[in-house]
């Protein structure tokens, strides 16, 4: 995968994440840089992206928006 389709995919899924906890990622762009400088493996993108969608369930309130730490992503 190239790195712009690699961006692409990181973006859809952060966006099903936003979509169904009805909240905005602040820092989107960020988090899709450090996905995608990492790695550009569609199923490796496709297991960050479930560890975030965890993350936020367990830490976000529905409907507000929500930082995601970089540590999800680099740590």
């Amino acid at each position: 995968m190239n790195p712009e389709q690699a961006k692409a995919r990181t973006r859809a899924l952060l966006n099903v994440i936003e979509t169904v906890y009805e909240l905005k990622i602040v820092n989107l762009e960020a988090i899709i840089e450090a996905i995608t400088e990492k790695t550009l493996d569609s199923n490796e993108i496709l297991a960050i992206c479930t560890g975030i969608n965890t993350w936020v369930a367990l830490n976000a309130a529905t409907g507000g928006e929500v930082e995601i730490p970089l540590d999800m992503v680099n740590g």
